[in-house]
């Protein structure tokens, strides 16, 4: 006889779970729950058919996997959990009877919940962590801005985890330094973005890191910013990368964590102030020799050897009376000092090159002044990173001489009069940049022109400054700026690079091309069109001979009718194109109402244009009878 099924016992209604049904299961509350959750990766799902799965019920609720459930029931976080609330109750008692002793009692001996579980079981491998490190490391560096005053009446993060936070950061970038594995520098709006190539493995693979770091001002934090959810996702985030430093140290055979410098700590160093120390070798003490369970001492091998040499001389045996001079066996333990000690421990910037990685040490003959307006935690990184070194002052003319004559570089990111730059610099060789300059260069990881006339001079407009992840060729990299192309273009081709041959006649014919032509004294649309001619892989001169030409032709007027009506069409064309990317940036719920606005306006418009042409027939009809 076939088993009847019954409602609510299998498919979608079995393998879904509610949340209020997962909180009665787990018994914990709802904060505790989402806690969990986060921690283990646990999220919402969206069952096919939401009725079957609350098993008849149309009310909304937010569903989990069942076996999910299942799984947190085993979770040693859950009585860690319970014990929190058991601690929570207790001080609550003491502090409203006064009972300050047993209070403080009670918070020396707060249970703590560790995570180092959590993330051997979501991150098996050394490759998966670092493929999840984006969000961490952008999220560290976010604490690590945020204010450490008291706000009233908002939520403050604890001073302890901002610290924390930066010293994680700190670390990080001492690593990068060391081992030269930044690779692109990108200056937005939101901060400065960063990736790293990091080794995965002893294999060779390796993974890039991508993330954001804020500028140096005052974070503004928003009232209604729930940090506790924030704090959840950075307990683990802090969890994961302490263990990702740990075996990145490991591998370069350095200790960890890197040790820090009170005295350049307290004189204001960035990531100067860590200092790397070298791992002792593991060394096996060798077991000590005893006999009978005593420990056999020098005196007794000394009895040993002359009761051998006696018994050998009664046997008539030669032995030499010289007996060999036996070292006593230190008690202490052997300690391994490190190679280098304290003082000559070298700064990470200072540290050789990686032999692996030699393209990456760009700067390494030269010193940066950076000026005090620039962001020094930014540039002192990207610099240090790339093999340079770094001096920072309050003022250029309080530079020691000595220290002055090692300066290449200045770091000014505002305008100087050349006469007071020339005082400064008197009888110093010394080269004045832009900051975007360091980026542009680490970017193209070649020196692109910094005298005058290459905008990166102080006070000088800068070249764009696009994204280096828009393409990895030279022709797609049009931050670089017309000559520091068209010289890597040159260099691929002494190298033996095959690049094809593009006509310039077919590239040029853009709008912002047709448009530089009808006014070529105007500089913004000139500079449009030649970006545009850049991106294309047009070289320079054929950019300007095809600019002169088609700007030529236009003064004389057109040749026909039909070249009248490509500028239009192609207008329009590129309206079209820009409210297209207008809408991919959309929700679909946007989308759909955006859609639905145009509709109502072109209905409109077209009921318009009914209007306005029987007005212009009734007029036209009037004026008729009028003259007859």
């Amino acid at each position: 006889m076939a088993k009847i099924k019954r409602r609510g016992e299998s498919g979608a209604a079995k393998n879904y779970i509610t949340r209020t049904q997962a909180l009665k299961k787990l018994q914990i509350s709802l904060s505790d729950f989402r806690r969990l959750c986060i921690l283990k990766g646990i999220y919402p799902r969206e069952p096919t058919n939401k009725k079957k799965a609350n098993k008849g019920s149309s009310a909304p609720a937010s569903f989990y996997y069942s076996k999910d459930i299942l799984y947190l029931l085993h979770e040693p976080l859950l009585q860690k959990f319970r014990e929190h609330k058991t601690f929570a109750k207790k001080l609550a008692r003491a502090l409203g009877r006064g009972e300050w002793a047993l209070a403080a009692g009670l918070e020396e001996r707060k249970p703590l919940a560790r995570l180092d579980h959590l993330v051997k079981e979501r991150y098996p491998t050394f490759k998966q962590a670092l493929q999840d490190l984006n969000d961490p490391l952008s999220l560290l560096c976010l604490f690590e801005r945020l204010p450490r005053d008291p706000v009233p009446g908002k939520t403050q993060v604890p001073p302890e985890i901002t610290a924390e936070c930066g010293k994680l950061v700190a670390e990080w970038k001492v690593w990068a330094i060391r081992t030269h594995a930044l690779r692109k520098v990108f200056l937005s709006i939101k901060g400065v973005y960063y990736e790293c190539e990091v080794p995965a493995g002893r294999s060779g693979e390796t993974v890039n890191v991508r993330w954001l770091e804020p500028w140096e001002f005052k974070q503004t934090v928003p009232a209604d910013v729930d940090f506790r959810i924030l704090l959840t996702f950075l307990d683990l985030y802090r969890t994961l990368t302490s263990f990702v430093l740990f075996k990145l140290y490991t591998d370069e055979n350095l200790v960890y964590p890197p040790q820090l410098d009170v005295k350049l700590d307290e004189a204001g160093q960035g990531v100067g102030k860590f200092k790397l120390v070298e791992r002792a070798p593991e060394v096996e003490a060798a077991p000590a020799e005893t006999k009978d369970g005593k420990r056999i001492t020098k005196k007794d091998v000394k009895k040993s050897i002359k009761s051998i040499a006696h018994a050998g001389t009664a046997e008539g045996m030669e032995v030499d009376e010289e007996v060999p001079e036996v070292k006593e066996e230190q008690d202490e333990e052997f300690v391994y000092h490190p190679s280098k000690n304290d003082e000559e421990a070298a700064d990470p910037a200072n540290a050789p090159p990686t032999p692996r990685l030699p393209d990456y040490t760009l700067f390494s003959p030269y010193t940066f002044y950076l000026s005090r307006e620039t962001s020094s935690r930014t540039w002192e990184f990207v610099i240090r990173a790339f093999g340079g070194k770094v001096v920072t002052a309050d003022s250029i003319a309080t530079l020691d001489p000595t220290v002055a004559s090692q300066i290449t570089h200045i770091l000014l990111d505002r305008p100087m009069e050349p006469a007071v730059m020339r005082k400064l610099q008197g009888d110093h060789k010394w080269t004045w940049v832009q900051p975007q300059w360091v980026a542009d260069c680490a970017n193209l990881r070649r020196l692109l022109p910094a005298g005058e006339g290459s905008g990166y001079e102080p006070g000088g407009t800068l070249p764009p400054h696009v994204s280096p992840w828009d393409g990895e060729g030279v022709n797609d990299r049009p931050w670089l700026g017309v000559e520091a192309r068209a010289a890597a273009t040159a260099e691929d081709e002494e190298s033996g690079d095959e690049e094809m041959a593009v006509d310039g006649s077919e590239v040029l014919d853009t709008p912002a091309m047709r448009a530089a032509a009808e006014n070529p004294a105007d500089s913004t649309l000139v500079h449009q069109a030649e970006l545009e001619a850049e991106a294309s892989g047009v070289d320079h001169a054929a950019f300007k001979k095809h600019l002169a030409q088609l700007s030529k032709s236009r003064a004389e007027g057109p040749a026909d009718t039909k070249k009248n009506k490509k500028p239009a069409a192609a207008a329009a064309a590129a309206a079209a194109a820009e409210e297209d990317q207008r809408k991919i940036m959309m929700t679909g719920k946007k989308q759909r109402l955006y859609e639905k606005m145009q509709y109502s306006n072109n209905e409109r418009r077209q009921e318009a244009d009914k209007l306005e042409s029987k007005r212009q027939a009734i007029e036209k009809r009037k004026k008729k009878e009028g003259k007859k």
